[in-house]
């Protein structure tokens, strides 16, 4: 006869609910602990990957310049009238150097990221824009127009490449109400040739700011050179003009090193960012760094445009730029004015520490 085997097993106690929560406050803890962490990081690899837009379009400019002999050139959207010099004083020929009466290929509006589509891997891109090239330029959102505004060219024109979007930077995708494009969607670009110190208007400075020169703002005066924006005549690098005196590297007395080549946008903060236009594609260190207008609409935009022509970036504390060089560098917010200024210029003779 068997027998039975019978088998104890022992009684186990459910998790009782002050158990419970300890366990879950003790999740939430190490969550809230680890969440600035996991954005850090992120802002971390966010950050390299603008610095490694910045680069890549550095080494295209320079070796653009090298095949060139001088770097990448814009060309105005308007006619011959911006054709003179800081003091005023007419440059050129009678109707424009590039007048269609003179020979010339006309005011496209061509902006200097165009030319250096091909060293960027997008040759087929920059052949799709050449019919642009020719013709002044004007836009209808329907109807099409001339030079950069010619309907054909639209679809290259709308194509957002990453390599011209911060990846901090949400707004940076196409849009539709840029200045001079409104009603059509166009490419945005994140980075901005740096025209130089010029202050636009003599209200610039934004409101409100206090202090001497050298603390990082200043009052109007001591912050930067007089309005060159539509002339010939910038001390930087990179300007809508740069067609009537193309500026060769030979030519940089300051120093590669010590000199901006491009820095950081940001699209929702500037009307003017169509990324393969003459006006959409500079900024000055004439306006203090990371100087944002709010609240953020266009009116607001709209009436302060000569103020949001400015560098800045949603990294925190600064924002990155290009030297003349090719090295990307994060430059603080709070750095001195003057030496801000001396690095936007190509040859004003400041002396200026190494970046690190």
């Amino acid at each position: 006869m068997s027998r039975k085997t019978v088998v104890l097993i022992p009684h186990r106690k459910a998790f009782t609910l002050v158990e419970l929560l300890v366990v879950i406050a003790i999740i939430g803890i190490l969550v809230a602990l680890l969440l600035p962490a996991i954005q850090a990081a992120r802002e971390a690899a966010r950050r390299m990957g603008c610095a490694n837009n910045l680069h890549n379009i550095g080494l295209a400019c320079l070796n653009y310049e090298q095949n060139q002999k001088h770097l990448p050139i814009t060309v105005n959207r308007r006619p011959s009238f911006e054709e003179r010099d800081i003091e005023g004083n007419r440059l050129g020929p009678p109707g424009g150097l590039l007048s269609i009466g003179n020979g010339g290929t006309g005011y496209s509006g061509k902006g200097w990221i165009v030319d250096i589509l091909p060293y960027l891997e997008e040759q087929a891109m920059y052949d799709g824009m050449k019919p642009g090239f020719k013709g002044d330029w004007s836009f209808h959102p329907k109807f099409g127009g001339t030079g950069m505004g010619l309907k054909s060219v639209r679809p290259h024109v709308e194509r957002q490449l990453p390599v011209l979007s911060c990846p901090s930077d949400e707004s940076a995708r196409p849009k539709d109400d840029l200045y001079y494009w409104q009603g059509a969607f166009v490419a945005t670009t994140s980075y901005k040739g740096c025209i130089g110190d010029s202050l636009l208007t003599q209200e610039s400075e934004p409101p409100g700011l206090t202090g001497e020169a050298g603390n990082g703002t200043a009052p109007f005066g001591v912050v930067g050179s007089p309005n060159c924006h539509n002339t010939a005549d910038c001390n930087g690098l990179i300007f809508r003009n740069t067609y009537f005196r193309p500026v060769k590297l030979s030519k940089v007395t300051d120093g590669l090193s010590n000199t901006i080549m491009a820095g950081e946008g940001v699209v929702a903060q500037d009307l003017h960012s169509a990324a393969y236009f003459s006006d959409g594609d500079w900024a000055t260190c004439g306006i203090p760094m990371n100087f944002f207008i709010y609240p953020e609409v266009e009116s607001e935009l709209t009436a302060n445009w000569y103020k949001a022509r400015g560098y800045k970036s949603l990294h925190p504390g600064g924002a990155q730029f290009v030297m003349a060089d090719g090295s990307v560098h994060f430059i603080p917010e709070n750095i001195d004015t003057l030496v801000y200024r001396a690095l936007a210029t190509r040859n004003g003779g400041e002396a200026v520490a190494t970046l690190p």
